[in-house]
């Protein structure tokens, strides 16, 4: 070999046995690209039987390639290795592992929370509605006075619910409807209870 006498005029393939970086199963992942790193350090420069970054190589291989490894020659070193200290890099790596399931779990969450919150406020205004609707048949079937008034004062505890309730303002259309049925029906209540008290009066009378 004489570079000055450019021998050989040509290139010469060559031929030599591929050595392997073996590394048992149970290797530590985050270990992985210390050890290409290291092996990129010392092999990456070029030579006389070697171009540039020829070594390491996925090449010639006797094993399987570790995953890591796979990932390493796809991209290199991942965003935070390159930046961080690598005891740094390696535990926001592991927290991003734990958290990656944890936010694909609450994606789910937080598109149902609008709906769920709306049910939440409607569910209560119409539980209110309900127990107007009960009372204003049983005043609608009240037949004496102590049932009328038993009806007046269940609307009474209901009314005061609602005043001290609060509620979004996209809500707030439905709550004063509610009171404005409240009032309706407390009229329609006290109408009775005028009637019922004006036959009594009469069969006293």
């Amino acid at each position: 070999m004489d570079f000055k006498k450019n021998i050989p005029d040509r290139d010469v393939l060559l031929l030599a046995p591929a050595a392997n970086l073996v590394v048992r199963e149970g290797f530590h992942p985050a270990l992985v690209d210390l050890l290409l790193e290291a092996a990129v350090e010392v092999h990456s420069a070029p030579g006389l039987f070697q171009d540039l970054n020829e070594f390491p190589s996925q090449k010639y291989l006797d094993f399987p390639l570790n995953k890591e490894a796979q990932r390493y020659f796809r991209f290199g070193p991942t965003f935070l290795k390159k930046y961080l200290p690598f005891w740094t890099a390696v535990f926001f790596e592991r927290v991003k592992v734990m958290l990656l399931p944890l936010f694909t779990l609450l994606i789910p969450l937080v598109r149902f929370f609008p709906p769920g919150f709306r049910w939440r406020i409607r569910s209560r205004i119409y539980r209110w509605y309900r127990n107007l609707e009960e009372i204003d048949l049983k005043g609608a079937q009240a037949t004496t006075l102590d049932e009328i008034r038993f009806c007046i004062m269940e609307l009474e505890k209901i009314e005061r619910e609602v005043l001290h309730v609060s509620v979004p303002l996209s809500y707030a259309g439905e709550l004063y409807s509610l009171r404005t049925h409240i009032t309706h029906v407390q009229e329609s209540l006290r109408k009775t209870e005028a009637v019922l008290r004006g036959e009594g009066n009469t069969s006293t009378g």
